[in-house]
């Protein structure tokens, strides 16, 4: 498996992924229009055998911070670390751009991500009543300090 930046031909099994994977997920349209911008860092995680995308995840940089904006990994390759590796690569791309901190939200009833999370250095920020729709639940904004990444490296 390797992580590369996400490339236009690599959008639609994006787009594909997001669907089956986020109840709130972007349109393909919608995936296509990150590559537009210079603040968005968008990767892929591609099985090297096939070509096929397993994951992506992407980051959006405002100023000296950072918010994961979409992270999903293919259901047939789940529980194989793709979905740390992609998260991981996340964190050192947004130090690598200036970030001091990356910011989330997540489903508070998500607890394989909530666990995955907390255990690269995310804490609890707070919550965001009614945040998700369909169904309706609320969130739990998690926040990593970049600082302390560099100080304790993964």
């Amino acid at each position: 498996m390797e992580l590369i930046p996400l490339q236009p031909e690599h959008c639609e099994a994006v787009a594909a992924i997001a669907k089956d994977s986020l109840p709130e997920h972007w349109s393909l349209e919608g995936i296509q229009d990150v590559l537009r911008y210079d603040s968005n860092i968008y990767y892929v995680a591609r099985c090297q055998s096939d070509g096929n995308i397993a994951g992506f995840a992407g980051i959006m940089i405002i100023a000296d911070e950072a918010e994961l904006l979409n992270i999903a990994v293919q259901e047939e390759y789940r529980k194989k670390g793709i979905g740390g590796r992609l998260l991981e690569k996340m964190i050192t791309e947004a130090g690598r751009h200036g970030a001091r901190r990356l910011l989330l939200e997540v489903r508070i009833s998500n607890e394989r991500a909530i666990s995955l999370y907390r255990n690269r250095g995310f804490v609890k920020l707070g919550e965001r009543k009614d945040y998700y729709r369909a169904p309706t639940e609320d969130a739990l904004v998690m926040e990593c300090s970049l600082l302390q990444q560099e100080n304790n490296p993964l």
